[in-house]
């Protein structure tokens, strides 16, 4: 625990060789709108983008969904779920905003069911999940943690504020662990 406490990183910014823009963008914009990079206020991102939260009950394997009402964008979250799930639901539905708008405004309303379980379906699901762990979890932020010495998932897990699946996953994706 030393080691957690010694470090102390209050923001973040990707580096300008990050090579993903929309990563890049979503600080850039949250840098100008003064959000919290770390943890990363995703809700106070989406909010201060005039997007509307809503926490409701759903079927608990139901997580999320993105809606276009009129010319208003709302991000529906499972109130039933654990507040670090919701944050990275959050994350998921705003990376359909962004990825997927044109799709989602012929939809109407997207629904996403159990993030982080099971096989990836679709690009679509995809491409969400990987922008929503870039937001929240960075790499290059995971790395900086790493070589502080911070190897616990759990530990990983409160620096980032997410769930110890979140986590998990990330560092699969990475190449940190060998396994799922």
């Amino acid at each position: 625990m030393a080691i957690i406490r010694e470090l102390r990183i209050e923001s973040y910014s990707p580096s300008s060789d990050d090579r993903d823009v929309r990563l890049k963008d979503a600080y850039r914009i949250a840098n100008e709108l003064t959000i919290k990079t770390l943890p990363f206020d995703i809700e106070g991102f989406i909010k201060k983008q005039k997007i509307t939260i809503i926490l409701e009950d759903m079927d608990n394997d139901i997580s999320g969904y993105i809606e276009k009402r009129g010319n208003s964008w709302f991000i529906g979250v499972n109130k039933y779920h654990a507040p670090r799930r919701q944050r990275f639901t959050l994350a998921h539905e705003y990376a359909h905003y962004v990825l997927d708008k044109e799709k989602i405004e012929e939809e109407k309303k997207h629904f996403d069911t159990m993030l982080f379980r099971g096989k990836e379906s679709d690009s679509m699901e995809k491409n969400a999940n990987e922008l929503a762990a870039n937001i929240l979890m960075p790499e290059e932020l995971f790395k900086q943690f790493l070589s502080k010495g911070i190897r616990n998932l759990s530990d990983l897990a409160d620096k980032f504020n997410v769930s110890p699946a979140a986590i998990r996953y990330r560092a699969f994706k990475l190449r940190y662990i060998q396994e799922y």
